[in-house]
């Protein structure tokens, strides 16, 4: 196993996915996420599969892949889904959304620790900027540990509480982040 580079490292690249990188993207999602089959509740597992699988087949506009990668291939990506983009959720049904949201944050599990996944967040939080939204969603579960604390130290408020809705949606915990000004600071680390 080769020893990947710091996140600051220029070997590191960061860039907005193409068609062709879709396949490393399922790859290195699925590797991420199959660390929570067993801890997700039988009743959600099936449904979270489902999701995930049918939003790494999608293709749409409103959708935006960013991958890290290195010269060893990609190592971690990030949805950023524009306001208006429609998905899956965990109950069956469809959603369109109203604000950004980055969703299936993943980073591969020889590239964890690195700082991967805060890059690619804030590429998320930019992204946010970019189209005026004020606000940035993402959405996780108790079991997501490091995603939890992700976002709690970089200045994510949590909404809702596991256990807020009912059904397979009873496991989201919802963050949101208020998209500051390029030139305001930002907000306080947790």
């Amino acid at each position: 196993m080769s020893i990947l580079p710091s996140p600051t490292s220029p070997r590191f690249h960061y860039r907005l996915a193409t068609v062709q990188d879709w396949g490393d993207i399922a790859t290195v999602t699925q590797q991420a996420y199959s660390q929570y089959e067993l801890e997700i509740m039988e009743d959600c597992r099936a449904s979270f599969q489902r999701g995930m699988q049918a939003v790494l087949a999608a293709s749409h506009p409103d959708m935006e892949w960013w991958v890290a990668e290195t010269e060893h291939g990609i190592t971690g990506a990030v949805l950023f889904c524009h306001p208006g983009a429609t998905l899956p959720a965990l109950d069956g049904s469809t959603i369109t959304l109203t604000q950004p949201e980055a969703r299936l944050l993943s980073v591969g599990p020889q590239a964890r620790g690195l700082g991967l996944g805060h890059t690619l967040m804030q590429i998320c939080i930019q992204r946010a900027r970019d189209i005026g939204a004020p606000t940035l969603l993402v959405r996780t579960m108790p079991e997501m540990g490091s995603a939890n604390r992700l976002c709690q130290q970089m200045g994510f408020a949590k909404r809702t509480e596991a256990g807020a809705r009912t059904g397979a949606m009873a496991r989201l915990i919802d963050y949101s982040y208020a998209i500051t000004p390029e030139n305001a600071p930002a907000p306080a680390k947790v």
